[in-house]
Order: structure tokens, then sequence, then C-alpha cells
């Protein structure tokens, strides 16, 4: 019985993750989501310098705004008709969760934030829906990170 509710919450997280549109940023000339893409965007330091051969974490981790508002820059997708099921920016961003099974990145506060607990922009993964929404884990382990069945 469990494995069948495991299933059933598997497929709707799927289904969340899987049915949100893709932003305006995703489809523009410059997607700061590719390796050729405009740094700049997010990161405090160019491109230039974060593409070096040697780069400190704290120059990369140098951002341009609070992550939650990088996002929203571009990232505001509320569900909608055509897609019910569109999480968009909001999705526990700001909160601290009770759990935290994969010991994911929160904030300095403790709370999740879009750019680095969930999802990673610079992910490499064989995962094609990992890939494609940057996310941290597949999405049956980043999801079960957070919520318990």
């Amino acid at each position: 019985m469990r494995t069948i509710a495991l299933d059933a919450v598997s497929m709707t997280m799927a289904l969340l993750l899987l049915s949100s549109p893709v932003s305006a940023v995703e489809n523009a000339m410059v997607n700061p989501h590719t390796d050729d893409g405009d740094c700049s965007i997010c990161h405090v330091a160019p491109a230039d310098k974060l593409r070096g051969w040697f780069v400190f974490g704290s120059t990369k981790r140098a951002m341009n705004d609070d992550l939650n508002h990088l996002c929203q820059k571009c990232h505001t997708i509320k569900p909608t008709p055509e897609w019910p099921f569109a999480v968009g920016i909001g999705h526990a961003t700001g909160k601290k969760t009770a759990v935290n099974h994969q010991n994911l990145p929160l904030a300095k506060d403790g709370t999740i934030t879009c750019a680095t607990t969930c999802h990673n922009m610079h992910v490499i993964s064989n995962d094609r829906q990992q890939q494609a929404k940057h996310l941290r884990l597949p999405s049956n382990v980043l999801c079960f990170s957070c919520h318990d069945v």
C-alpha cells in the first residue's frame, strides 16, 4: 500500500514540475541558464572572470540581488487555466522546512531559496527533467527531501 501512495505522490510532484510553462528568459536570446549565457544577469563578477581557470567560491557566490529576487525578475509563473499545476515562484521560498533529508542548502536564516535549495543553475545530469528544470536532485528524491509521506 505504501508503494502505491509513494507512486501517486511521485506522479503528482512530477506533474507539478513538468507542467510549469517556460519563462520569458528561457525563450530569450540571452539565456542566463546556459554555459554561454549572460552571467551578469545574476552574478556580480563578469563572465570572463567566472569562466576563468581558477575562481574563488566567494566570487561565484557574489550575486546582484537576493537569490529569490533574482529568480523572480524573470520567473513569475502562476497557475493559469492552461497550466493549472504550475508551481511558479514561491513554492516554499522564504519558509523554514521541518525536515531536510538530503541536507539541501538553505539561506543563512535557514529558509528555502529557489536558486540554491531546489534548483542549481549549473547542474549537469543525465536525467533530462533534472537538467531541463535545473533541479538540484532528481524530482523523486528532491520532493521527498522536505515532504514526508
